[in-house]
């Protein structure tokens, strides 16, 4: 390697045109700079800062920032429909417990007045009955005055 193409000269150059124009860090991938010392390492070459290759770095930095916002997008609206997906599924389930809660409450109340019915019909029974009774005392304790009162007289 040259003394012009080493990492240490590099550094101290003026940034070329592109770079200017990109800034330090264009789109959401690596710098211009990061992207040479990889290639350094892996190839032994210094790329220059003005060099084409750079361009499919540039490139693909775009690409990166696009597919970025693109995911960001998709983010929201996955967002936005699991909430609402969520808000219906909690709406159902409120729905579905209410109506529940309603049914056992008016099963109960059901079950409740039954009882009364069937124990109000019971006690009408009783009372029927228990005027029945009062009724046959009432004629027997007659037949038996009458039988006395004809004993007696004859």
């Amino acid at each position: 390697m040259s003394q012009e193409n080493s990492p240490a000269v590099q550094k101290e150059e003026p940034p070329t045109p592109l770079e200017l124009e990109l800034g330090n860090a264009p789109g959401v991938g690596l710098t211009l700079e990061q992207i040479r010392s990889v290639v350094s390492k892996a190839h032994d070459v210094m790329l220059p800062k003005d060099d084409a290759t750079l361009m499919i770095a540039t490139i693909l930095n775009a690409y990166l920032t696009e597919v970025d916002k693109l995911q960001a997008r998709h983010e929201k609206g996955l967002t936005r429909l699991m909430a609402e997906k969520t808000d219906e599924y909690v709406s159902g389930v409120q729905a579905a417990v209410n109506q529940l809660s309603t049914s056992l409450s008016s099963a109960s109340v059901e079950g409740i007045r039954k009882v009364f019915d069937d124990h109000a019909a019971t006690l009408k029974t009783f009372k029927s009955n228990v005027y029945l009774a009062a009724v046959i005392v009432g004629m027997s304790a007659l037949l038996n005055v009458a039988v006395f009162i004809l004993k007696a007289v004859h």
